[in-house]
């Protein structure tokens, strides 16, 4: 059964860091100050942390599967063509950068390369097409 509180508090959160990001990404990093850097990562971490609740969520929907890992649902939804290889590598990588932001000091590059080259972007894709998909099921 879908929960539809579930799916509009994803979307509001999504929403939210993808317009942070989209501001940053318009900006001259030269500008960016040392709490710019701070909100960006966060925004990036949160906006990461939901697409994986929504990858999730939208195995559970769609094929009644319950899966505990990030990677088991992007497994899945390669499995099943939700996802090509190209989009699941890159997927990947993302969820790799969300860990690597729990532990570690990221570097700044990093940080200023997701955002200027809107790298985050494909996730915006995906958000709509499993939203669109969700309503049919």
């Amino acid at each position: 059964m879908r929960d539809i509180a579930y799916e509009q508090a994803l979307l509001r959160h999504q929403r939210k860091m993808l317009r942070i990001l989209d501001e940053a990404s318009l900006e001259n990093t030269a500008d960016w100050t040392e709490r710019d850097y701070l909100a960006i990562q966060r925004a990036l971490q949160v906006y990461i942390e939901s697409f994986i609740g929504l990858a999730r969520y939208f195995v559970q929907q769609k094929y009644h599967l319950s899966v505990s890992q990030s990677r088991e649902a992007l497994d899945e939804l390669k499995s099943r063509g939700d996802l090509n290889a190209l989009q699941h590598g890159e997927l990947l990588k993302i969820i790799g950068f969300r860990n690597v932001h729990d532990y570690l000091e990221l570097n700044d590059d990093i940080v200023q390369a997701v955002v200027t080259k809107r790298s985050y972007a494909l996730l915006d894709g995906l958000i709509q097409d499993w939203r669109q998909a969700l309503e049919w099921l």
